[in-house]
């Protein structure tokens, strides 16, 4: 029986090269990507209009690569769960009135929650359309030549390579306990814990022979890539264009 392996979306299949020539290179993109989230985190946490203001960005980035808004919009609803209950905590945290909103008293704690929710939409917005458009091996690629550390990039290339074994085996062990389960039985907590477990050491076990099948075939623990090369003025203008855009929102907002 064929088991169902991870499909990307077309757009990722595509993987439009939009952003690249637009920053320079894969590099300066992910340099501006950074300075950009810098720039998002450095807001004071009660000043919710100036973060709305960087929205703007991933806005720019989503139309200028074309991605489609509701692959990103897909993607924000499946982390806005573990965002909010992030954010619930500063509800009880801060309950110093700052303000009112048609008879409504908004707390310091309710102020700042909007502010982390708002803060983490707009950067995971920003990196996704970053993402989309870039294949991962070039993001590697781009991260060495800014001199990370080669261990780091070899584990994420392997990662990225090899998560469709970990998503095989959780499969497989998905459809084993519905055919020996009937309604809820055998989906208790316990019971998934323990399946939990079990599939963690299964894909230990099934990382171990793929090392070895990668040794015994020459793997040198590091994926060469190309050498590093200088910064050109184009990606030199791009970051430094966009500094100064990120700068001069901080200080007129």
């Amino acid at each position: 029986m064929m088991m169902k392996k991870f499909c990307p979306t077309d757009f990722e299949q595509r993987a439009p090269d939009a952003l690249s020539p637009l920053f320079g290179s894969d590099r300066s993109t992910l340099l501006v990507t950074l300075l950009f989230l810098f720039s998002v985190l450095s807001v004071p946490k009660f000043n919710l209009s100036e973060v709305m203001v960087f929205a703007a960005w991933p806005l720019f980035l989503i139309g200028a690569a074309r991605v489609p808004a509701g692959v990103i919009a897909k993607r924000l609803l499946q982390l806005s769960p573990f965002v909010l209950f992030m954010a619930a905590g500063n509800l009880s945290l801060d309950r110093t009135p700052v303000g009112s909103l048609s008879g409504f008293i908004i707390t310091g704690g309710v102020l700042s929650a909007m502010v982390i929710v708002a803060k983490t939409m707009i950067s995971v917005a920003a990196l996704l359309s970053v993402t989309l458009c870039t294949p991962f091996y070039r993001i590697c690629r781009a991260l060495e030549t800014l001199h990370i550390p080669e261990v780091l990039i070899t584990q994420l290339m392997l990662l990225d390579r090899y998560r469709s074994l970990l998503e095989e085996e959780a499969l497989a062990m998905k459809r084993a306990r519905d055919i020996r389960s009937f309604g809820r039985k055998g989906k208790e907590l316990f019971r998934t814990a323990l399946l939990i477990g079990s599939l963690l050491l299964r894909t230990t076990n099934r990382a171990e022979r793929v090392y070895r099948s990668m040794s015994a075939r020459g793997f040198g623990r590091a994926l060469r890539v190309q050498p590093a090369e200088k910064m050109t003025f184009a990606e030199w203008r791009s970051v430094g264009l966009s500094s100064l855009l990120f700068v001069a929102l901080r200080l007129l907002f």
